[in-house]
């Protein structure tokens, strides 16, 4: 795992979208495992870094795109830690709700996402355990969240990452409400736009430092 930011890191093993750690207050969670073929790697990553996190309690989703959620089951049968994810998201995944977007529709079809027995679902805003806070990201998805830990900020796909640590809008064809999805990249920007972010994590853009925080 290498160090973003204190009690935090990212994974360097996993497969489909960048996964984090962080860990605090007796607890350790997992950002967005990724993809199920990335098992081994990301096992025995997890395990070389209990000494520094402890052992991992929590798997936290930001969406249930396959590449962000698809290894989140197996995770959780070899770990026994708690999954959460977006209601609305988690809807989608049980087949309550069609996917939007043409691309998700021919993707169920090929590889779906399975959730665990007890999977957490959630709405509002609150916090995952102390320090490890989530509010919903709506419009790439229905139930998209994104998570904040300190002054890390953990966006999944909600929007593009610029290298100085701005947001725009993530790629159209995956979008399935694009102003719903217009509103959340203000929200993101408004948020990092208040001091707290010196980091910002995406699913695939490199880590951004915020101008704020830049020496």
């Amino acid at each position: 795992m290498r160090l973003i930011a204190q009690d935090c890191h990212q994974l360097e093993h996993q497969k489909g979208s960048h996964g984090f750690v962080v860990a605090g207050a007796g607890r350790a969670a997992v950002i967005d495992p990724g993809l199920a073929f990335g098992f081994d790697g990301v096992i025995a990553e997890l395990r070389a870094g209990e000494a520094t996190t402890g052992p991992i309690t929590d798997i936290v989703l930001t969406h249930y795109d396959i590449d962000h959620a698809q290894l989140a089951r197996r995770l959780q049968e070899a770990l026994g830690a708690t999954v959460w994810i977006g209601s609305a998201d988690a809807d989608v995944v049980r087949g309550r709700i069609k996917p939007k977007t043409r691309l998700r529709r021919v993707l169920r079809r090929i590889a779906r996402v399975r959730l665990p027995d007890g999977v957490r679902e959630l709405t509002g805003a609150g916090e995952i355990f102390p320090g490890l806070a989530y509010f919903p990201t709506p419009g790439h998805t229905p139930g998209h969240y994104a998570y904040q830990w300190r002054g890390v900020l953990f966006t999944g796909d909600a929007a593009r990452v610029s290298a100085d640590g701005t947001v725009r809008d993530f790629y159209a064809p995956l979008i399935d409400d694009k102003p719903v999805a217009a509103r959340t990249v203000r929200l993101l920007a408004d948020r990092i736009r208040t001091g707290s972010v010196e980091w910002v994590c995406s699913g695939h853009s490199p880590i951004a430092r915020t101008p704020a925080r830049t020496p």
